[in-house]
């Protein structure tokens, strides 16, 4: 597809809604990343631990320690002595609080790294939701580490929190998958050479075969409620398409003024969560192969397909303006 948008949330020039979107703290947690990111170009230095919670290990971990002293101490009498075992219960529960804790900032350390580089290799999903997407950049951009807090569960082991959820339940959306897009443009490719190529099959193969065939492969990419998130954000990295599908809910043409209208951000965002881009989606797809074979016209393998691709472009905006 022609004009991809695969670099972050998608406010970008053409998704911008206006002043207070583009002010929003969401573009303010976007810039954020981007500087930290532009400031080291070699990499960013992620620490473990951060300033913000070196304040609260060093009130907490004393208190562990205390604990395990005061169980050694029993320990340290023989077996025979009263509470012995629940000394040997204590020092071992205290140790898995460290060792826990430990892991959680680890783990953060590594999810960070690993948002970070989705956000270079520009992989994020257009179709996250704000909500996502704010924490995707706070987490990536050190935000949340900062202002991280310990909190013990009701099991009385320690939580690295940020927010109030621990680290590792923080929703940050996810990457954008190219299965859907990639098959897209693979199998388009396959029925131009069977159309028009030097082994060109008969129209009646295509339709016994060749379509039954196309018509599984797409069916098990978008079945199930993966198969409607890929969907989905096929619609949104393809920018195009999501412009159409507003413009037939809202019955308006997408202008560069209706894109900065507080009504065009609203659906855009509302379809994140609610939109429906499935039926029809493998209709409309089957139908630009069908009119290869109907049309048996001289190929051109390379220009052939950016233009069949372009085609299914617009078949899918007249699909989704009817």
């Amino acid at each position: 597809m022609a004009n991809k948008q695969t670099s972050g949330y998608g406010f970008g020039e053409s998704n911008i809604a206006n002043k207070e979107i583009k002010n929003s703290p969401i573009q303010d947690a976007e810039q954020k990343t981007i500087d930290l990111i532009n400031k080291n170009p070699n990499g960013t230095s992620i620490t473990k631990f951060s300033e913000g919670i070196n304040k609260q290990l060093t009130e907490y971990l004393p208190i562990v320690k205390q604990e395990i002293a005061e169980y050694e101490k029993i320990k340290a009498k023989g077996s025979e002595t009263e509470g012995y075992s629940e000394a040997i219960d204590g020092i071992n529960k205290a140790e898995k609080k460290l060792i826990g804790l430990n892991n959680d900032f680890e783990g953060a350390a590594v999810k960070r790294k690993q948002l970070l580089d989705t956000q270079v290799g520009g992989t994020y999903a257009a179709s996250n939701t704000n909500e996502q997407t704010s924490n995707f950049h706070n987490f990536a951009n050190g935000t949340f580490s900062e202002m991280a807090r310990i909190i013990e569960d009701s099991a009385g082991m320690p939580r690295l929190m940020y927010g109030a959820m621990p680290y590792d339940e923080v929703d940050v959306g996810g990457n954008y998958s190219f299965d859907l897009e990639d098959l897209i443009d693979e199998v388009m490719s396959e029925t131009l050479e069977l159309a028009h190529g030097p082994s060109a099959i008969s129209i009646d193969n295509y339709y016994d075969v060749v379509r039954p065939n196309l018509e599984k492969k797409i069916k098990k990419l978008i079945r199930g409620e993966d198969g409607k998130s890929a969907v989905k954000d096929y619609m949104y990295q393809n920018p195009e398409l999501i412009d159409a599908f507003i413009s037939n809910q809202t019955g308006k043409k997408i202008t560069d003024d209706f894109k900065k209208s507080e009504e065009y951000d609203l659906f855009y965002n509302l379809n994140k969560e609610d939109g429906d881009f499935n039926e029809g989606f493998v209709e409309t797809v089957l139908g630009i192969h069908d009119a290869e074979f109907q049309k048996r016209e001289s190929a051109k393998p390379n220009k052939e397909v950016e233009k069949t691709q372009s085609q299914l472009a617009d078949e899918l905006i007249k699909k989704y303006r009817k």
